[in-house]
Order: C-alpha cells, then structure tokens, then sequence
C-alpha cells in the first residue's frame, strides 16, 4: 500500500474542471495586457494623443464580449448574458492601464 503520509493519509485532489466562464476571464486578462502595449505604441506615433489609446482599449474589450458571445455563448440564456459583459472587466481595465503606464516609464 503507498504511503500517503506527505499528504495527510487522503488521496490527491482531482482539479475540478473549468468553469464555464473561465475562458473569458482569461482572454480579457491576456487582451488587457496586449491592448495596453498596442496603445502605448500607437500613443507614441505623431500626431495622436492619449485618448486614441483608451478607444483602441473600449474597442478590444467589446471585440472580446462580441467575439465570446459568438463563439463560445450562442446558445446562453438570455438571463446570463451580463455575466459575459461583466467577466474579467476589473482585470482588463486594471492591466490595460498598468501596462500603458508601465511602458511609458520604461520607454
């Protein structure tokens, strides 16, 4: 019989599977951050000035919510469908503003 001392004699947890959402939280995390570096490239070019940046984010936020919602949420109850606008909105915003900010101090 193995020794499953190290683990306090239960057996290793299963990794539950994926929430249905998690997806979506995920590719607005990566999108945030792909957005805020865009933004901070086209913020540089002459003759545009910050707010061409926060349009390309609203742009790239919607792209991900109509993008989802065509992809993976078709068939999703009409009731749920704040749910896909709402997911991972705190985290784009939040790293789309940090990496803006970020590589303008670096750059």
């Amino acid at each position: 019989m193995p020794d499953n001392s190290a683990t306090g004699g239960h057996r290793p947890e299963v990794p539950s599977p994926p929430r249905p959402f998690d997806k979506l939280y995920w590719l607005r995390v990566a999108s945030g951050i792909l957005a805020g570096v865009v933004a901070e490239f086209i913020w540089k070019l002459p003759g545009f000035d910050w707010t061409i940046g926060i349009t390309l984010g609203l742009l790239v936020y919607l792209l991900t919510y109509y993008g989802a919602r065509y992809a993976w949420y078709r068939k999703l109850e009409t009731s749920k469908l704040g749910k896909v606008y709402t997911t991972g909105i705190g985290s784009f915003v939040i790293l789309f503003i940090f990496t803006w900010i970020l590589l303008a101090t670096l750059l």
